[in-house]
């Protein structure tokens, strides 16, 4: 009979009790506050990013402006280089190609973007070669190449593929 006492005692002070509220803390009010909200910084965008251009059936349609040139934010100062010669053969006026150049021998990048028209030689750097070609309003490929040495490399872009031949 003693186990069946304590095992009784031990349940009933084990179960919790409600817990008053001091004397000194405020009740809610019956007006619940909402929490401030964040207002969004307004989105600015530099009217020299944008080229108009217009659409016959549309009316003005804005259209990002190509970034032409080339950046190289490390030293590339010393670093082997080649000749790629870009073939426009797809019958579109201009295309753009943007290529991504990353040395062999110092692991420096180079980025290029250029409107093609025809054809257009850049030095590039000895290493790898990732580039995407945009056909506009018609398609956009993308590949990689190694160029392993100085020797000249040609892309030539068709409507469908491109081909690179070289090194």
């Amino acid at each position: 009979m003693a186990l069946s006492g304590t095992m009784v005692a031990a349940t009933l002070t084990a179960q919790p009790s409600p817990t008053p509220l001091p004397s000194e803390t405020p009740l809610p009010s019956e007006t619940p506050t909402t929490p401030p909200t964040e207002t969004p910084a307004p989105l600015v965008i530099d009217p020299a990013l944008i080229t108009p251009t217009i659409d016959p059936g549309l009316g003005l349609v804005a259209s990002p402006t190509v970034w032409v040139g080339n950046l190289a934010p490390g030293n590339i100062e010393g670093l082997p280089q080649a000749i790629l010669l870009v073939r426009n053969n797809t019958g579109v006026k201009e295309i753009i190609v943007t290529i991504t150049n990353y040395s062999a021998s110092r692991e420096q990048t180079v980025y290029y973007s250029y409107k093609v028209t025809g054809f257009l030689a850049i030095q590039i750097l000895v290493g790898r070669v990732e580039w995407m070609v945009q056909i506009p309003n018609k398609r956009i490929m993308s590949g990689t190449f190694a160029q392993t040495n100085k020797d000249k490399t040609t892309m030539r872009v068709e409507l469908q593929k491109v081909v690179i031949t070289g090194p």
